[in-house]
């Protein structure tokens, strides 16, 4: 499993790195944490329902999703050390735009929204932290459209797992399909599955040459 990869992040080694928190904000912030356990295909949001947390991925890996007319969009993953929540509901208590599914057996703390504007007006540290997640989340949509300009569709698979989730990145690509299905990759690459079945066959071959 894709979880046996990965070393579980405390609270603290989420936090730093963004900022570098002191010892008060890490209590505090562990205070109002709820440890949560994620099953695999549930959802911790939900598109078009309100949500009122932040999610600190502890360990696992995580899809975030849209639904649209056409049909279901993969946006992107996220791992142990990810955080995630629904701007639109933080910002104006409208409903989440994107979904956040567990492609497998996860854990995550839940931090309210409540407790967060809390913590954030109390330490100056967690208020750097907040501005530069939002850089680096601005920065990746934009890395991500970059991802697609005039790149071909072997070229985006050999970004893709190049890319940062060290997990994917560190196993042969022959068991990729093992941790994340690969209708998920397709969508995430904006390609069909059987194009990507195609690329893989070929990268795999390389691999053993």
């Amino acid at each position: 499993m894709f979880s046996e990869h990965q070393t579980p992040k405390t609270l603290r080694e989420i936090l730093s790195q963004n900022c570098s928190p002191s010892d008060r904000l890490v209590a505090a912030l562990e205070e109002a944490a709820v440890h949560v356990r994620v099953a695999k295909g549930k959802a911790v949001v939900r598109q078009g329902e309100v949500f009122g947390s932040f999610v600190f991925i502890r360990k696992g890996l995580f899809r975030v999703s849209h639904d649209n007319q056409v049909g279901e969009d993969t946006i992107l993953f996220g791992t142990s050390g990810d955080v995630f929540t629904a701007l639109h509901s933080y910002y104006a208590n409208e409903p989440a735009v994107f979904s956040l599914i567990a492609v497998e057996d996860s854990e995550v703390w839940l931090v309210s929204f409540e407790d967060m504007r809390h913590i954030l007006s109390a330490y100056p540290d967690m208020m750097m932290w907040m501005h530069n997640l939002m850089i680096e989340q601005i920065y990746a949509f934009e890395k991500r459209y970059m991802f697609f300009s005039n790149k071909s569709a072997e070229e985006r698979f050999i970004n893709f797992l190049r890319d940062r989730y060290g997990s994917l990145r560190r196993a042969p690509i022959k068991y990729i399909s093992s941790i994340v299905p690969l209708k998920y990759i397709a969508q995430y690459l904006k390609i069909t599955q059987s194009t990507l079945s195609r690329l893989r066959k070929k990268l795999v071959s390389n691999q053993n040459e």
